[in-house]
C-alpha cells in the first residue's frame, strides 16, 4: 500500500469513527450511556474545582469529595459546642456540632442535606429544643424506576416538611420529586428536574420549579403540585410570564443586541436560574393589602431579580432589581415587608436584606461580617418568632440563629474531617413546639 492510499485509509477510518459517534451521540444508542457517564465524570458539576483524585474519591464512594467544603471560620470560642449523636453516621466522618442557648425559642429545628449517613448519602435531621435528635429521614435517589445520577452527584436543594412529619424533597442535578411519609416511605414520586425551594400554598399544596429540555431550549415553569396526590395542577412557563409583561421589560436585561434582534447571551439554564417560588399565605395576607393571597414571590438569580406576579393574570405586580446579588429565598412576614436571602456573591460577605415594597425603602438586617457569614450559592432563611433569623450558610456546612439583639442562640456545623472540612447543608426550618399532629411511631 503506497503512501497516499494510507493516507486515505487514515482519513477514511476517521470520519467513519466521526459520524458513528455523531450517530451514536444524537440518538442516544449504546454505547452512549457508558460514554455519557464518562463525559460527566470528566466534566463534573460547573461550580465544582476539583481533582481527577477529588472525583475518584467521591464517584467510586470513598469520600464525598463533590459535597465536602473546606472553610476559613473562627468558631466562637465562648461557646460551647458538643458533638451529636444517635445519627449512624459513616465511620469516615466527624460528628456535627451544636450550640444552643437557653434563650433559643423552643421548638424543632429540622436541617436538610448532606450527612454520609452510614446507610445512605442524603438526609434531614430533626434536633429538639435541647439540641437532641429525635428524627432523621433517610433520601435518595438510587432507587429510581428511570435514568438518574447516583446520590454522589446530585446536591440536596428543595425541601419542605408538613405537619403529619411528612417531607418533599428535591434535588439540583437531580430527576426527581419525592414525597416520604414520616417513617421514610416513598408516597409519591414525580419524574423530572425539580429544584431548589419548595413552598407550601397552605398545606394542599407545593410550589416549585421544574425544567424541561425542549428542542428551543430549557423550558423553566412554575410548578403547582398537589401534595396529597402528587398531580401537577399548574405550570407557568417563565417565557409566558415574560411575555405576558412587554412594558416592564425586566427579563430582556441579559440580552445582547444587533441591528437584526436580540439574542439570549446565555441560552442554556443560567440565563435566568430560578430560584424560589413563595405564595402569600392567608395568615399574613392583611399585612400586604397591595397584594392578593397566593400571589407569588419569585427570585431569579442571574439578573439579581425579585417580583410578585398574579398567577391568575400573570401580571407582575411589583419588582426590585439590583438591590442583591445573586439572592436566595425572599419571604413575606408579620411587618409587610420582603426579607431576602442575598449571597453578595464574590463581595465578602452575604447578608439578609429587607425592602418594603411600598415605598422601596431598604436597609440590611443582618450583616454578615458580624457572624462570618457568606456562601457564594444556596442559602435560606427564616425570620424567627422572637424577631431573630434562622440562616443557612450552606457552603459553610453551617446554619446559625440570631435573636432580636443579634446575639447567636443556635449553632450548628456538619462537621466532616480536618483542616476544617464541612459537608454541604440545603436548609434549615424552625417550627414550633406544636407545629406536627400525632405523629406514627416507626420501627
Amino acid at each position: 500500500m503506497n503512501k497516499i492510499s494510507k493516507i486515505s485509509l487514515c482519513w477514511l477510518i476517521f470520519l467513519f469513527s466521526f459520524f458513528c459517534g455523531f450517530y451514536v451521540y444524537d440518538f442516544q444508542i449504546w454505547p452512549y450511556g457508558p460514554l455519557s457517564k464518562i463525559q460527566d465524570f470528566f466534566e463534573g458539576h460547573s461550580s465544582e474545582d476539583l481533582s481527577l483524585k477529588e472525583k475518584v474519591q467521591n464517584d467510586f464512594n470513598f469520600k464525598p469529595s463533590r459535597h465536602i467544603k473546606v472553610v476559613n471560620r473562627k468558631e466562637d470560642q465562648e461557646v460551647e459546642y458538643e458533638e451529636i449523636n444517635g445519627l449512624n453516621l459513616n465511620s469516615r466522618r466527624k460528628k456535627p456540632k451544636v450550640f444552643i442557648s437557653d434563650q433559643a425559642p423552643e421548638g424543632y429545628r429540622v436541617i436538610y442535606g448532606t450527612f454520609d449517613f452510614e446507610n445512605v448519602l442524603h438526609g434531614a435531621i430533626m434536633l429538639d429544643s435541647k439540641g437532641h435528635v429525635v428524627h432523621v429521614w433517610h433520601i435518595s435517589q438510587e432507587d429510581l424506576a428511570w435514568k438518574s445520577y447516583d446520590d454522589t452527584n446530585v446536591f440536596p436543594h428543595g425541601f419542605e416538611v408538613a405537619s403529619d412529619g411528612s417531607i418533599v424533597t428535591a434535588y439540583d442535578s437531580g430527576s426527581s420529586l419525592t414525597k416520604y411519609d414520616y417513617c421514610g416511605d416513598v408516597i409519591w414520586r414525580l419524574k423530572g428536574s425539580f429544584h431548589h425551594s419548595i413552598e407550601f400554598e397552605g398545606q394542599e399544596a407545593i410550589w416549585v420549579w421544574k425544567d424541561t429540555k425542549t428542542s428551543a431550549g430549557w423550558r423553566k415553569c412554575l410548578t403547582k403540585i398537589d401534595y396529597q396526590t402528587g398531580d401537577i395542577l399548574k405550570e407557568i412557563a417563565l417565557q409566558k410570564i415574560m411575555e405576558e409583561n412587554p412594558k416592564i421589560d425586566i427579563f430582556g436585561i441579559l440580552q445582547k443586541d444587533t441591528g437584526s434582534g436580540s439574542s439570549w447571551i446565555n441560552e442554556g439554564g443560567g440565563r435566568w436560574h430560578p430560584n424560589d417560588i413563595d405564595p402569600l399565605p392567608k395568615t399574613l395576607a392583611n399585612h400586604y393589602p397591595e397584594f392578593n393571597t397566593d400571589d407569588l414571590l419569585v427570585s431569579l438569580r442571574s439578573p439579581n431579580l425579585i417580583f410578585i406576579l398574579d398567577q391568575k393574570t400573570l401580571k407582575v405586580k411589583w419588582w426590585r432589581q439590583g438591590l442583591t446579588r445573586r439572592q436566595h429565598d425572599p419571604d413575606w412576614n408579620d411587618k409587610g415587608t420582603i426579607t431576602i436571602f442575598n449571597n453578595n456573591m464574590h463581595r465578602g460577605f452575604s447578608n439578609i436584606m429587607e425592602v418594603n415594597p411600598n415605598t422601596y425603602e431598604y436597609n440590611i438586617i443582618l450583616k454578615g461580617k458580624k457572624y462570618n457569614f457568606y456562601t457564594w450559592w444556596r442559602g435560606k432563611h427564616q425570620m424567627m418568632p422572637n424577631g431573630g433569623f434562622l440562616v443557612t450558610s450552606s457552603e459553610q456546612g453551617r446554619v446559625f440563629e440570631t435573636s432580636s439583639e443579634g446575639d447567636i442562640t443556635f449553632e450548628f456545623i456538619n462537621s466532616y474531617g480536618e483542616n476544617q472540612e464541612v459537608l454541604a447543608i440545603s436548609e434549615a426550618l424552625f417550627l414550633p413546639k406544636n407545629y406536627f399532629k400525632e405523629l406514627p411511631q416507626c420501627e
